[in-house]
């Protein structure tokens, strides 16, 4: 990366209250972090303390209230909705807990989603799915419905709908956290070979040995990220 390139993914002094008056949330205060290309960075921090707002500022599903999120340099406030959504969609890999599969459609009509809204062709959707999904060791089971596979297959197939296309960022909310050690280990090693491929990664993780798959952590407490000699 040149010093000119922009960051994959950037907040500049991101805040975002909810409420007001007594009822006043600060969920994060004034936060900045900056993601190098081939970097995985896991964010820890107990229960209430941010990590998953700051996971959806970044993932553009909630707005800040102050500061500006840039995705490839992009400054999302500055794009309309559809424009902010397209973006979503093709640059950001959004992994969740609960894997989010639509359960009407097939494991391969998930994956390929992403690409069928931005009018790519059922051929070029259905070759795309097969590829990504094999990425992810679920060689035939596109045709399969979400309740006819495992909660590990299921969250690979939620991994393969978000590594699907050109993906700069990847953002993973406790993408372990259902699963046997073993299927979570497999889950954040394709992780770990999608940024070593070139893409930037944020982890939020409450689990130390998952969090051992990132480069660096940082640690987030009442809605500000300590500085990194802070851990301890």
């Amino acid at each position: 990366m040149s010093p000119t390139d922009p960051y994959p993914l950037e907040l500049q002094d991101v805040s975002c209250v909810f409420g007001d008056g007594p009822r006043r949330v600060v969920a994060l205060d004034d936060v900045s972090l900056a993601l190098e290309p081939g970097e995985l960075v896991a964010v820890m921090g107990p229960s209430g303390s941010g990590k998953s707002t700051l996971l959806n500022v970044a993932g553009l599903l909630q707005p800040p209230t102050s500061g500006r999120v840039l995705i490839d340099g992009v400054d999302a406030a500055d794009l309309s909705p559809g424009k902010a959504a397209q973006l979503r969609r093709t640059r950001l890999g959004l992994v969740f807990q609960h894997y989010n599969l639509v359960p009407t459609l097939t494991v391969g009509e998930n994956v390929s989603l992403p690409l069928e809204l931005d009018g790519l062709s059922p051929a070029e959707c259905r070759r795309s799915a097969e590829t990504a999904l094999a990425e992810v060791g679920l060689e035939g089971v596109a045709d399969r419905y979400p309740e006819e596979i495992s909660g590990g297959q299921a969250q690979r197939a939620a991994i393969a709908r978000a590594l699907i296309g050109e993906r700069s960022v990847l953002l993973a909310d406790e993408p372990t956290g259902a699963l046997d050690t073993t299927t979570g280990d497999d889950v954040l090693r394709i992780l770990r070979d999608r940024v070593d491929a070139g893409a930037a990664g944020l982890l939020v993780t409450h689990e130390p040995r998952f969090a051992g798959w990132a480069d660096r952590v940082i640690m987030v407490r009442d809605g500000h990220v300590l500085p990194e000699d802070d851990h301890r």
